[in-house]
Protein backbone atom coordinates (compact mmCIF):
# COMPACT_ATOMS: atom_id res chain seq x y z
CA UNK A 1 0.00 0.00 0.00
CA UNK A 2 0.99 3.65 -1.01
CA UNK A 3 -0.55 7.04 0.18
CA UNK A 4 -0.46 10.14 -1.28
CA UNK A 5 -0.34 12.89 0.55
CA UNK A 6 -0.68 16.65 -1.26
CA UNK A 7 1.29 19.40 0.78
CA UNK A 8 3.90 19.46 2.81
CA UNK A 9 2.93 21.60 6.18
CA UNK A 10 2.57 20.60 9.64
CA UNK A 11 -0.63 18.45 8.59
CA UNK A 12 0.95 16.40 5.73
CA UNK A 13 4.10 15.66 7.48
CA UNK A 14 2.37 14.09 10.36
CA UNK A 15 -0.01 12.47 8.58
CA UNK A 16 3.26 11.08 6.76
CA UNK A 17 5.14 10.28 9.22
CA UNK A 18 2.14 8.63 11.09
CA UNK A 19 1.46 6.11 7.99
CA UNK A 20 5.13 5.19 7.55
CA UNK A 21 5.01 4.51 11.41
CA UNK A 22 2.61 2.23 10.65
CA UNK A 23 4.66 0.71 7.55
CA UNK A 24 2.84 2.46 4.52
CA UNK A 25 4.60 4.11 1.87
CA UNK A 26 4.15 7.71 1.72
CA UNK A 27 5.27 9.92 -1.15
CA UNK A 28 4.30 13.52 -0.63
CA UNK A 29 3.35 16.51 -3.52
CA UNK A 30 4.21 19.98 -2.18
CA UNK A 31 2.87 22.68 -5.19
CA UNK A 32 5.62 25.30 -3.93
CA UNK A 33 9.08 24.70 -4.71
CA UNK A 34 10.78 26.81 -1.87
CA UNK A 35 9.16 26.66 2.04
CA UNK A 36 9.64 30.18 3.11
CA UNK A 37 9.25 31.65 6.37
CA UNK A 38 5.71 32.59 6.93
CA UNK A 39 2.95 32.80 9.69
CA UNK A 40 4.00 33.49 13.52
CA UNK A 41 4.82 31.19 16.41
CA UNK A 42 2.89 28.08 17.23
CA UNK A 43 1.73 26.25 20.65
CA UNK A 44 2.15 23.05 20.61
CA UNK A 45 0.59 21.84 23.28
CA UNK A 46 1.29 18.83 25.86
CA UNK A 47 -0.71 16.09 23.82
CA UNK A 48 0.95 17.11 20.67
CA UNK A 49 4.29 17.06 21.83
CA UNK A 50 3.65 14.27 23.23
CA UNK A 51 2.59 12.96 19.49
CA UNK A 52 5.66 14.34 17.97
CA UNK A 53 7.84 11.69 20.55
CA UNK A 54 5.80 9.37 19.21
CA UNK A 55 6.26 9.68 15.81
CA UNK A 56 10.20 10.17 16.40
CA UNK A 57 10.25 13.87 15.88
CA UNK A 58 10.41 15.09 19.53
CA UNK A 59 14.27 16.33 19.09
CA UNK A 60 12.91 18.78 16.84
CA UNK A 61 10.49 20.13 20.00
CA UNK A 62 13.74 20.13 22.24
CA UNK A 63 15.55 22.18 19.63
CA UNK A 64 12.72 24.72 18.47
CA UNK A 65 11.04 25.13 21.83
CA UNK A 66 11.57 27.44 24.50
CA UNK A 67 10.22 26.96 28.02
CA UNK A 68 6.29 27.98 28.50
CA UNK A 69 5.71 27.78 32.23
CA UNK A 70 2.68 30.27 32.81
CA UNK A 71 -0.23 31.36 30.22
CA UNK A 72 -1.34 35.25 30.37
CA UNK A 73 -3.91 37.07 28.33
CA UNK A 74 -3.81 40.28 27.90
CA UNK A 75 -6.11 43.16 26.93
CA UNK A 76 -5.33 44.74 23.55
CA UNK A 77 -5.55 48.23 24.18
CA UNK A 78 -4.74 48.82 27.47
CA UNK A 79 -2.12 45.57 27.69
CA UNK A 80 -3.68 45.45 31.31
CA UNK A 81 -3.01 41.31 32.43
CA UNK A 82 -6.68 40.20 32.38
CA UNK A 83 -5.41 36.64 33.85
CA UNK A 84 -2.06 34.96 34.38
CA UNK A 85 -1.62 31.22 34.93
CA UNK A 86 0.73 28.06 35.62
CA UNK A 87 0.91 25.64 33.12
CA UNK A 88 2.28 23.12 35.83
CA UNK A 89 -0.71 21.58 36.66
CA UNK A 90 -1.24 20.56 32.93
CA UNK A 91 2.07 19.38 32.71
CA UNK A 92 2.40 17.16 35.81
CA UNK A 93 -1.54 15.62 34.27
CA UNK A 94 -0.11 14.95 30.87
CA UNK A 95 3.02 14.19 31.48
CA UNK A 96 4.39 16.60 29.24
CA UNK A 97 5.42 20.24 28.40
CA UNK A 98 3.56 22.80 25.80
CA UNK A 99 5.96 23.91 23.82
CA UNK A 100 5.96 27.30 21.48
CA UNK A 101 7.65 26.96 18.10
CA UNK A 102 7.84 29.21 14.91
CA UNK A 103 5.48 27.79 12.15
CA UNK A 104 8.59 27.80 9.58
CA UNK A 105 10.98 25.96 11.96
CA UNK A 106 8.91 23.28 12.94
CA UNK A 107 7.77 22.71 8.92
CA UNK A 108 11.26 23.32 8.11
CA UNK A 109 12.26 20.54 10.33
CA UNK A 110 9.91 17.89 9.59
CA UNK A 111 10.43 18.07 5.87
CA UNK A 112 14.33 17.56 7.11
CA UNK A 113 13.38 14.58 9.07
CA UNK A 114 11.67 13.01 6.56
CA UNK A 115 13.93 13.27 3.61
CA UNK A 116 16.02 10.47 3.13
CA UNK A 117 19.36 10.78 4.80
Amino acid sequence: MKALIIGAGIGGMTAAAALKQQGIDCEIFEAVKEIKPVGAALSIWSNGVKCMNHLGMGHIMDELGGPMHNMAYHDGLSGEVMTQFSLSPLVEAVGERPCPVSRAGLQSQMIDWWRPR
